[in-house]
């Protein structure tokens, strides 16, 4: 396990000009500023995972059909017209998550989860108050119970090690796995079930199952992570809890910058130039991969004033945690409120205290989502 991806206090990198990468095959751009113009910049696309994994399968006399397939279908790694036909299902999505779960529906089941929490436990916080609101959620969206629904959320996380330049033939050969049991699964969502399924039949030219896919990825992990993150920051800055106590208009705007501070995303998926630019004084080639680090962008204090404090009444320039560009996120909306209402209903009962050992994070380049997660639970009035 790589220590420096899974320490949740590791170094993050100081926004600064594009480096060249170990490689020579292209740039890390950390400050804002230049991420934000790869993002925007039309000569800029998706790289082709899917196309990596298939000549790493050439080579190695190996199977991994279902998982090249998987690359190809979910959303994260389309250009073009497909992309945005996905992203016109996407946003049929978000609409539906948000007129099946109102404000009040979401309180109801936050304050459940924290209900059946006693007073006085130390709790991992990731299955006991970061995973559920997301996976119900989640599940509603795509037909399936509980249960069923964290299992395919187990194998599309697994599915993100795949596009990890440093994944071994080994760790591949456990994700091709993973990958079937993820498609063979998935394939019943191409019917009549589940919203994907209805709203799949529109478009006859594209996966269902990918969809899914993707939502299986972006539309719990990232939100379970950030509720994650949210009560990490709360349990080491405690006053942060009395503030929220007294002023509730303050949560939106914690959640914004745990979102900066601690997101879910460390860097963005991985561009590939296909024609020359320049971005941030360098002359990016056609091929050039661009590595982009939100992590590092977030914390740039030619934009973030006082960087490192948290200020809910921050104000200015777009959060890079949703991405941007062709491929900006559709459902922030819904999964903010989940955060919030989360955070809120933690809050409303319990004072969260650093449990007896630190948390990890999961060991993945992209990601930073607590795989654990210790906090202590004391009553909020004493």
């Amino acid at each position: 396990m790589n220590t420096c991806l899974t320490d949740p206090d590791g170094p993050i990198p100081m926004a600064g000009p594009p480096a060249p990468l170990a490689n020579g095959r292209g740039w890390i751009f950390t400050r804002y500023a230049d991420v934000s113009a790869v993002l925007r910049s039309p000569a800029f696309q998706m790289a082709a995972f899917a196309e990596r994994v298939q000549r790493i399968a050439a080579r190695g006399a190996r199977n991994y059909d279902a998982m090249i397939t998987a690359l190809r279908e979910t959303m994260l790694f389309q250009n073009g017209e497909k992309h945005a036909r996905a992203r016109a299902v996407g946003r049929e999505l978000a609409a539906d998550a948000l007129s099946r779960w109102s404000t009040g529906a979401l309180q109801a089941e936050a304050r459940r989860v924290v209900g059946d929490l006693p007073a006085g436990a130390t709790v991992d916080a990731v299955p006991a108050l970061g995973e559920p609101l997301p996976s119900l959620v989640l599940a509603s969206l795509l037909g399936l119970d509980e249960p069923a629904c964290g299992s395919l959320r187990g194998a599309a996380l697994a599915l993100t090690d795949s596009w990890m330049p440093a994944t071994s033939l080994r760790a591949l050969d456990l994700h091709a796995s993973a990958a079937e049991m993820l498609i063979d699964s998935l394939q019943a969502l191409d019917g009549p079930r589940g919203a994907i399924g209805r709203l799949a039949t529109g478009h006859p030219d594209d996966s269902a199952a990918g969809l899914a896919i993707f939502m299986l990825i972006a539309g719990a992990e990232t939100i379970s992570g950030t509720i994650a993150a949210g009560l990490d920051i709360l349990a080491r800055r405690p006053e942060w809890q009395s503030r929220l106590r007294a002023d509730p208009d303050l949560m939106a705007g914690f959640v914004r910058e745990t979102l900066r501070l601690a997101g879910p995303i460390r860097r963005l998926n991985v561009r590939v130039a296909i024609e020359d630019s320049e971005i941030g004084g360098v002359v990016i080639r056609t091929g050039d991969g661009a590595v982009l680090r939100t992590d590092s962008a977030h914390r740039d204090p030619a934009v973030f004033p006082d960087p490192d404090q948290i200020d809910p009444n921050r104000k200015g320039a777009a959060l890079l945690a949703f991405g941007g560009g062709a491929h900006i996120c559709q459902g922030p909306l819904i999964g903010v409120l989940e955060a919030e209402i989360m955070i809120a209903a933690v809050l409303e009962r319990f004072m969260v205290r650093p449990g007896p050992s630190r948390g990890a994070l999961f060991s993945h380049e992209h990601w930073r989502v607590f795989a654990t997660l210790p906090l202590s639970l004391e009553p909020a009035h004493g």
